[in-house]
């Protein structure tokens, strides 16, 4: 079964070009500082960022990935549009199967799946907040059916999988052998995807497309829709009705994904999502607000910039 998203992928590749879009930080609420930065620190392994501002920023030794406000007087709150969790991706098996050794070693709760083109890890910060650790295996996959009317995944083998099978943990922890589940996070550890509870599919679809975003996959009996943007990982970008349709955004008071970045690899998606957002002309940067009710912020990479100055 092809895709818009599959689609996007090969040509990029065929032009040698970058995904049109990468997350940069997002920014969550919290209702203790103290504690939410001893968890996202002490189990995830992030380290504190130099970052000015309100709230703590932190990443790796080279960027910054999510930064933690205060100011949420509850936890996070069922039933609400909003973040269902956030990806982080880990650039090797090793350093997947370092976080894992992290997790059992401190003695945490986590769910490890196979979804076949990722490896994942799900676990929840105090606050509820999701989080997957997540290893990129597109490699793994060879292709997407409806025969009969059923969804399949088929692995690069043609064998069939669920894309929701338990990982084999031996196999996993194997992968760490020879490395220090002590040390923080790898440098090149990225946000590699956003997983969001929507009011509705298509529209929040249609909406996303206009930002430069491609549809893959729309399973509207799971209650589920994915997008990429031209990697062949097409799942950068993922929303779901399991709060419930027509769902409000969450409560101010709330702890929430507050906001998130978005950069632009090319001058016209950028344009294109003028559509949608407002420019600063301070700044140029874009902002506005998204179907789950999140702000959002898109900028335009810099080299992308220097050439339109030079131009």
């Amino acid at each position: 079964m092809e895709t818009a998203a599959l689609a996007l992928a090969r040509q990029r590749a065929a032009d040698n070009l970058p995904e049109r879009l990468t997350w940069g930080p997002l920014t969550l609420s919290v209702t203790n500082l103290d504690r939410a930065v001893a968890f996202w620190t002490e189990v995830t392994g992030f380290l504190r960022r130099p970052d000015e501002g309100p709230g703590v920023a932190l990443g790796t030794p080279d960027r910054t990935l999510v930064v933690l406000a205060p100011g949420a007087t509850s936890p996070v709150t069922k039933g609400y549009a909003g973040m269902y969790h956030v990806a982080f991706g880990m650039p090797s098996q090793a350093e997947f199967s370092r976080r894992m050794q992290r997790f059992i070693g401190l003695g945490v709760h986590f769910s490890p799946v196979d979804h076949l083109m990722s490896k994942a890890m799900y676990l929840d910060d105090p606050d509820g907040h999701g989080i997957e650790i997540a290893y990129e295996t597109p490699e793994r996959f060879g292709r997407f059916s409806f025969d009969g009317g059923r969804f399949a995944m088929f692995d690069a083998q043609g064998r069939p999988h669920s894309g929701r099978e338990r990982l084999d943990l031996r196999a996993e922890l194997a992968g760490a052998d020879g490395t220090d589940p002590a040390l923080p996070l790898h440098r090149d550890a990225t946000v590699a995807h956003l997983h969001l509870h929507v009011p509705a599919l298509d529209p929040s679809l249609s909406w996303f497309e206009t930002l430069g975003f491609a549809r893959n996959l729309n399973l509207p009996d799971f209650g589920m829709a994915d997008m990429g943007t031209g990697a062949p990982y097409t799942h950068r970008l993922a929303m779901n009705l399991w709060a419930g349709s027509g769902v409000r955004p969450a409560p101010r008071n709330s702890a929430r994904l507050l906001s998130y970045r978005l950069e632009a690899a090319d001058a016209d998606i950028f344009a294109s999502a003028k559509v949608q957002l407002a420019q600063d002309p301070a700044t140029g940067v874009l902002s506005g607000t998204d179907p789950a009710g999140v702000n959002l912020t898109l900028a335009l990479r810099a080299t992308e910039h220097e050439k339109d100055d030079a131009a």
